[in-house]
């Protein structure tokens, strides 16, 4: 078993939530992780999951007026 962090974290930078969980491998830890942050109610701000110092797993956070691929 090999242990994972699980991040979630709101536009500004402030962490909404920061847990540990173990996993057997990278798919399985990628899934737990995901369902925490579900079930946390988190699931649509910028998430990471991580192994080691290895991400598994990143999503930016949803910057409102602001459009994909643009600088702006």
């Amino acid at each position: 078993m090999e242990t994972y962090s699980v991040t979630a974290f709101e536009n500004d930078g402030t962490i909404v939530l920061n847990e540990s969980f173990e996993a057997s491998d990278d798919q399985s830890g990628k899934r737990k992780g995901l369902d925490m942050i579900r079930k946390a109610g988190h699931e649509h701000i910028g998430a990471r999951i991580v192994r080691s110092g290895q991400l598994i797993y990143f999503e930016r956070c949803k910057l409102p007026g602001k459009l994909k691929g643009t600088a702006s």
